[in-house]
């Protein structure tokens, strides 16, 4: 966030000038005991006492707070670190873990295939064969609050995210990647996430015979 600049000295010199106007309005400029008051009251202020409320800057209401629910790829929700972690589970008091809440999160689908790509370059058929695996996840929001589902989906290494939306991010590891998906949700509402990631396997190239 970008500081304010509330707290200036050229804004407190701006609201003490406008206060000493209407104060020698109200005594008339040749009224000494009203300059002698002006003149202690301007003192303190500038002494750093503490200035009327009128004075001090004004506060900014906080921003509305995001609420997220992290699912992982197993449709785990991590429970709130402010909720009390169950009873003789000593671990989860230390180290929140994601675990199953099918109010939450179900997965609705799965669907793996295989198929043979090809394609014609010069006289070379090129082939390849492509595997493809896809979950469906329903989300549901049951909190109060509209909330952003953050679903983490992995990634084994060389396949790659073949569906409609994209992850808003992915995160490289180990074994692969993660890819990160944000899907917002308003109270009660119960919104879907289709996840498809595909590998592609070089096959070996034909040759085609030409007809001179």
């Amino acid at each position: 966030m970008v500081a304010g600049v509330c707290g200036s000295g050229k804004l407190g010199g701006y609201l003490k000038n406008q206060v000493g106007a209407r104060i020698l309005g109200m005594f008339g400029v040749g009224s000494y005991s009203a300059l002698l008051w002006l003149a202690a009251g301007l003192s303190l202020g500038v002494g750093g006492q503490e200035q009327p409320a009128a004075q001090r800057p004004a506060v900014r209401p906080a921003y509305p707070i995001v609420h997220e629910i992290q699912v992982d790829g197993n449709c785990r929700v991590m429970p709130d670190p402010a909720q009390p972690a169950p009873r003789g589970d000593d671990k989860s008091k230390s180290t929140p873990r994601f675990r199953e809440d099918p109010l939450v999160c179900q997965i609705e689908s799965v669907h793996n295939s295989e198929h043979v790509e090809e394609m014609i370059v010069g006289n070379e058929l090129r082939r390849n064969r492509i595997n493809v695996e896809e979950q469906g996840y329903a989300l549901q929001n049951i909190t109060p609050n509209r909330v952003v589902f953050v679903v983490e989906q992995p990634v084994k290494k060389d396949w790659r995210v073949d569906s409609d939306p994209q992850p808003t991010e992915v995160c490289e590891t180990n074994k692969g990647s993660l890819a990160v998906f944000r899907v917002w949700a308003e109270p009660g509402e119960i919104v879907r996430l289709h996840v498809g990631v595909r590998h592609t396997t070089p096959m070996k190239t034909k040759l085609i015979r030409t007809s001179n």
